[in-house]
């Protein structure tokens, strides 16, 4: 029997197309891949004339993105025109980080459509143009109006190179771990939280992304300004005792770091209410900030994690995910 044949389809996001691949042949499938990332766009003939005659004298400075715009486009024909042979599915990621066209045409060539937007759908809201060209589409969150649209979670990779533990050795003190893009609408809260650990003397391993504009950096956080990739990461995780997560306020669903926390048994401290709904949370393994509880973290930290059932750990590995999102 033939293994099955995959396109994966997905922004060139740190290291994770190459994981995603991986994953994927793992399991038995025959896996191919497309990024985001064509040749840069040059000027042809005279479009540099035409453009500063435009911009300087129109005041138009929209001829250029349309020449990149045109120049993309014809990019991605090229590459879905290349493609000789059809796929059982196609797997996109992230849909919205592609031209239309380009989109559009890939469903000629495959069994199985299939998006996954893992992000807030009202963070990007123009993947909503996206969804009718599959023939499922995945996200966090209801989105009425859309029979082929359903509910997801994120996932944890479940691959040997990053097996678990068994028995994770607590640091003393506690290491607090995050990483995270650098918000504005979320810096109040990570500032409170990280005031709160350096009274009670934790360790923290905080990691922002400079993202918006911050002239008052806090001391206590490491500002970075590439990706921690997935592997780093997953160092990090190992490493630490605690993870923590802030909820982006544009965002539905849980971030990655809940379920890297339940392969990798760490408790998690967040601000996402959401995840009292979920079959893998425990109050003594997830504490959820609200209402200005942050003095019972101390409690919090003192009770010992609670093992969770097999089948429920294993039901949010990628191994399981990926099948239930080819096969609805």
């Amino acid at each position: 029997m033939r293994p099955k044949k995959i396109l994966l389809v997905m922004p060139d996001y740190s290291d994770f197309p190459e994981l995603f691949i991986r994953n994927l042949e793992k399991l038995g499938f025959q896996a191919s891949l497309i990024i985001n990332k064509i040749p840069a766009y040059k000027y042809r003939g005279s479009e540099r004339v035409v453009n500063f005659i435009r911009k300087t004298f129109l005041k138009d400075k929209s001829y250029k993105k349309k020449l990149i715009a045109q120049f993309e486009e014809t990019e991605y024909s090229r590459i879905v025109a290349e493609l000789d042979e059809k796929f059982d599915y196609i797997f996109v990621i992230r849909p919205d980080s592609f031209p239309t066209p380009f989109i559009e045409k890939l469903k000629d060539k495959t069994t199985k459509y299939i998006g996954y937007q893992w992000d807030g759908i009202e963070k990007f809201p123009k993947v909503k143009n996206y969804f009718s060209f599959f023939d499922t589409f995945f996200c966090f969150e209801t989105v009425p109006g859309f029979s082929n649209v359903k509910k997801t979670t994120n996932f944890y990779f479940d691959f040997d190179n990053y097996k678990a533990a068994q028995t994770p050795v607590p640091n003393i003190p506690p290491v607090f771990y995050f990483v995270g893009l650098d918000w504005e609408i979320r810096r109040t809260k990570i500032n409170n939280f990280v005031e709160f650990a350096v009274i009670n003397d934790f360790k923290l391993d905080f990691y922002l992304q400079e993202f918006d504009k911050n002239d008052d950096k806090n001391p206590h956080i490491q500002y970075i300004t590439k990706r921690i990739t997935f592997a780093e990461n997953i160092e990090f995780v190992k490493k630490s005792d605690v993870l923590v997560d802030f909820v982006d306020p544009r965002q539905v669903g849980l971030s990655f770091r809940f379920f890297e926390g339940l392969y990798y048994r760490k408790k998690i401290i967040t601000d996402n209410l959401m995840v009292k709904k979920y079959d893998f949370y425990h109050p003594d393994n997830i504490f959820v900030i609200e209402n200005g509880n942050n003095a019972a973290i101390l409690e919090f930290l003192k009770r010992p994690y609670q093992e969770l059932p097999e089948h429920i750990v294993k039901k949010y590995s990628f191994s399981e995910w990926i099948f239930r999102m080819l096969s609805e």
